[in-house]
């Protein structure tokens, strides 16, 4: 695919979002705590968070389908929060891709230049140019229902870009597809917005998929902002016990706190990483690849389990607290570690993630 004669926005030009102090009410509910929020020209910002925690909402609001409470919805620094949906500047594809049926994919990515009052001519050498871009150049003629799943997303997505708009919106686009097709068309969406430098924001409730795609993360719970960064850092340094345990799998081992420095695992003492919780009984948060599993008779640990995972076996340890932790083993150093074998666990000497104790 290439974007060479398609009008390309560049970073120079690409739009700055902002969410300001937005707040949404349904009745009693709030979708939306005041949620501060800037997307930066260029950037593609995967919105992530479990079902309800407003990130649908956020996006819906920068489309101008929800209006807020109150708040501001700004882009590059002008206040569009009361201009009506089709005057935003502002393309958007649906997890249900939203096609009509009775039109074939030209004329479907062309409805909107046709709206526009678009000359024939010049609309269906768009529409074709962007199927070409979508690698569906020889589907034009094909109705929806002749196309498969992740082929009437690709026609959704040309169709959003046909009006050449400064943010690109993508609610769950991918939640629909088999995993396999919502890989490969995750990979093309990527290579597409870098290919455009178009502004984006991703609304996903799948990590992996936030992870792999954007180049920041902004995690929500309960209609407010948990944490925004980069994938890197918000999987090694969450900002929150919900970020850790929410972002990849997090094991939690309980801990005495005292000066700064948190005791686990029966003496191994390690330094805290960011603030600390005020009360002495913590759970120190940690990934499974962080934690070293090793054969000992004398350990006072057991297996009871483990999950090939191809290139590492997850290996999960009961301690002798009753506690359980899973750790993430290369293949041939889990070969010994079957069910029912004694084990001694211990961190790296780094400083850990601590939280509150969920049962003291």
């Amino acid at each position: 695919m290439t974007a060479t004669t398609l009008e390309k926005t560049t970073t120079d030009n690409a739009a700055t979002v902002e969410f300001r102090g937005l707040r949404r009410e349904f009745g009693p509910t709030v979708a939306l705590d005041g949620l501060d929020l800037t997307v930066r020209p260029g950037e593609f910002l995967a919105l992530l968070g479990p079902s309800g925690c407003g990130k649908t909402t956020a996006l819906r609001m920068l489309a101008g389908f929800e209006h807020p409470t109150s708040g501001e919805v700004l882009v590059d620094g002008k206040d569009v929060t009361d201009v009506p949906a089709h005057r935003r500047d502002a393309g958007m594809v649906f997890q249900s891709y939203s096609l009509f049926p009775h039109l074939n994919a030209l004329d479907n990515v062309a409805f909107g230049l046709r709206m526009r009052k678009v000359r024939t001519a010049e609309r269906r050498s768009r529409a074709a140019e962007l199927l070409d871009l979508v690698g569906l150049g020889d589907k034009g003629e094909r109705f929806p229902h002749q196309l498969s799943g992740g082929q009437q997303q690709r026609v959704a997505l040309a169709r959003a870009l046909a009006l050449r708009p400064r943010v690109l919106l993508l609610d769950e686009p991918l939640s629909a597809l088999d995993a396999k097709v919502r890989l490969s068309l995750r990979e093309e969406i990527r290579r597409l917005q870098q290919e455009l430098g178009i502004t984006t924001l991703f609304v996903t409730h799948d990590q992996e998929e936030a992870l792999s795609i954007a180049d920041r993360v902004a995690v929500m719970r309960a209609g407010k902002l948990e944490q925004c960064a980069a994938p890197a850092e918000l999987y090694g340094r969450p900002a929150t016990p919900f970020v850790a345990e929410f972002v990849g799998t997090m094991s939690r081992l309980p801990g005495r706190l005292a000066d700064g420095v948190v005791e686990v695992l029966g003496g191994q003492r390690l330094p805290v990483d960011g603030e600390a919780p005020a009360g002495p009984d913590v759970d120190v948060l940690v990934r499974p690849e962080a934690i070293h599993v090793h054969a000992d008779e004398a350990g006072d640990a057991r297996v009871v389990g483990t999950a090939f995972l191809g290139a590492v076996v997850r290996v999960t340890v009961r301690l002798g607290d009753d506690t359980e932790v899973k750790a993430d083993l290369p293949t041939h150093e889990a070969t010994t570690l079957g069910a029912g074998v004694a084990v001694r666990v211990s961190l790296p000497e780094r400083p850990v993630l601590v939280a509150e104790r969920v049962n003291p």
